[in-house]
């Protein structure tokens, strides 16, 4: 899954693009922690230190800041986004689930399938699987059977790449159903520890937020 940023007018506000439908129709705004109840990505977004408030519009989620830099908030915000939309579940608990686009895991029956084949690549520096490290960015399935997988790596130029990107590859590729599959290395968001599964921060001792204490 690929975010994109956007700059706004007023410097608190920053808009994330996550290239699928996040509302089916309206806005939705949340101005507290209170009102964020209603919807598990608001709350997730609210566990994030400075966020005040939130706009989710029919492809888009603004984020306000009451404190602190971008730069340090974004790699928090982009995997609270990021795991909120890999596990399906609804913005808001009034709301229906977003509708399937193509190259979710809603639309793409093999899609949940690769993510699991991907759990058997491992990290051969962290030793744990690139999934719940935050390693792989989005997959998708065409109606012909080939599949794509944006993936990255701890850092550019990692010795690992290779064997990274052939290991995801082959495992997309036994999943039964997909004809063929490439891997795209993007570095864009660029991997940082808030992109781990909350199993994967613990597995490693890091907190929640990822700020060691």
């Amino acid at each position: 899954m690929f975010i994109e940023t956007q700059a706004t007018s007023d410097p608190a506000k920053l808009k994330f693009l996550p290239g699928r439908q996040v509302l089916p129709h309206g806005t939705l705004d949340i101005r507290d922690r209170a009102e964020a109840a209603r919807s598990p990505l608001a709350s997730k977004l609210f566990d994030v230190r400075g966020v005040a408030a939130l706009s989710f519009g029919p492809d888009y989620i603004t984020v306000t800041k009451d404190s602190g830099e971008w730069q340090q908030l974004k790699p928090a915000l982009l995997g609270a986004i990021m795991d909120h939309f890999m596990s399906g579940a609804p913005i808001a608990a009034d709301l229906a689930p977003p509708a399937d686009t193509p190259g979710s895991t809603g639309t793409d029956a093999l899609a949940p399938r690769i993510w699991d084949a991907l759990r058997q690549v491992i990290d051969p520096e962290l030793g744990y699987n690139i999934v719940d490290l935050g390693l792989v960015y989005d997959v998708s399935v065409g109606g012909d059977g080939i599949a794509s997988v944006v993936m990255t790596t701890t850092t550019p130029g990692c010795p690992a790449t290779g064997y990274l990107s052939e290991g995801a590859r082959a495992a997309a590729t036994g999943v039964d159903g997909v004809r063929s599959a490439g891997v795209t290395l993007t570095y864009e968001p660029r991997w940082s520890p808030e992109l781990m599964s909350d199993e994967a921060k613990a597995h490693f001792g890091i907190p929640r937020d990822g700020v060691r204490r």
